[in-house]
C-alpha cells in the first residue's frame, strides 16, 4: 500500500511503522488516540496521509508538529525523513504520554515533545517550519506560532478541499508578513479522499 502511493521505506523504517501501529491500537482504547481503526483505513488515512506531504513541499529542520493528537503527522514523517528534527506540542496529557512512550519505543532521536498549548508567549523555540493537520483555521495558527517562524519560515497546512475561505482571509489579515507557495490539491492514492496542502512563506515579521 505504501509503493502504490509512491512511499518507500527501508527495512528498519518499515520495523518502526508496524511497532508505532501496534501502539497505537493497543493504547487506543483507553486514550481515544484516534476514531479511524480499520488495518487499511489507518494506513491510507494516517500514515500514508502524513508521509505524502514530502512529495509536494521540501521540509526543513527543525519543525513543529502542531497539534500532534497522536503523532500525525510528524511521527510518520520522522519515520520516513530521519534526518529532521521534531517537536511534538500536544497539550492533553493522556496523549502527550503516549507521544512520549511512541518515541522511546520506536529510539526516534532528535523528537522532543512538547506537552503545553503553543502559543506565542509559550513556544518561542525557533523553527524553519510549522506543520499541521487540520487542527485550526490558517489565521490562527499564524497568531500562535508569530513568535517561533522567522522570516523565511514554512507554515505547513494539510487541509480538506475547501480551505480557499481560510486562504483568502489569511492573506488578506497577514499580506504584508506571509505569501502562499504552494497550494496542492491532490487525492490520497486509490482513494477519492480529496486533499490540500497549503504552504505559506513568512516574509516579514509580524
Amino acid at each position: 500500500m505504501l509503493k502504490q502511493s509512491g512511499i518507500s521505506l527501508n527495512q528498519q523504517q518499515l520495523h518502526q511503522l508496524w511497532a508505532y501501529h501496534n501502539l497505537l491500537r493497543s493504547r487506543n482504547q483507553d486514550r481515544d488516540l484516534t476514531r479511524i481503526i480499520g488495518f487499511e483505513s489507518m494506513v491510507v488515512k494516517h500514515y500514508v496521509d502524513s508521509m505524502i506531504v514530502g512529495k509536494f513541499v521540501s521540509l526543513p529542520s527543525p519543525l513543529l508538529d502542531l497539534g500532534s493528537g497522536a503523532g500525525f503527522p510528524g511521527i510518520p514523517l520522522k519515520i520516513r525523513y530521519p534526518h529532521l528534527r521534531f517537536t511534538l506540542a500536544e497539550p492533553r496529557p493522556r496523549r502527550a504520554a503516549f507521544l512520549k512512550e511512541a518515541v522511546a519505543l520506536l529510539h526516534l532521536k532528535n523528537v522532543d515533545v512538547f506537552e503545553h498549548k503553543v502559543v506565542s508567549r509559550s513556544f518561542r523555540q525557533p523553527v524553519k517550519a510549522v506543520i499541521t493537520r487540520a487542527v485550526e483555521d490558517i489565521e490562527k495558527t499564524i497568531l500562535r506560532t508569530s513568535a517561533c517562524i522567522t522570516t523565511g519560515g514554512l507554515l505547513i497546512f494539510m487541509k480538506g478541499p475547501s480551505v480557499d475561505p481560510e486562504i483568502e482571509v489569511a492573506l488578506k489579515r497577514f499580506r504584508n508578513a506571509y505569501r502562499l507557495t504552494i497550494n496542492e490539491r491532490y487525492h490520497l492514492p486509490g482513494t477519492h479522499h480529496l486533499r490540500r496542502l497549503v504552504v505559506l512563506e513568512r516574509t516579514y515579521e509580524l
